[in-house]
């Protein structure tokens, strides 16, 4: 009877590193959007330099000149990836 011979297990190509490409959170939108947008509906509306539209100016100036964009809070699933990947990829010399 001939020796049947086995097939060597197939393994997971060994991948250069493991990393998240977006690993923000949560991102804070500009709250000036919508005070820009309802100045551009009046004066869509009303015309260029219409008096209607002096209020919403104001606004969108004391916004521009008050905001201040909130920090991205990152995840840090890169960093734990990073950590851990030796473990999930096993001995490099085995």
């Amino acid at each position: 009877m001939p020796i049947k011979k086995l097939q060597p297990a197939k393994t997971i190509p060994p991948l250069p590193r493991i990393k998240i490409r977006n690993p923000v959170v949560s991102k804070s939108t500009n709250q000036c959007l919508v005070f820009m947008s309802s100045l551009l509906n009046c004066w869509a509306a009303n015309g260029d330099g219409s008096a209607q539209c002096i209020s919403f100016e104001h606004d969108l100036k004391n916004c521009m000149e008050t905001y201040k964009p909130e920090k991205e809070v990152r995840s840090s699933i890169n960093y734990h990836a990073q950590r851990l990947y030796p473990k999930i990829r096993g001995r490099v010399h085995d």
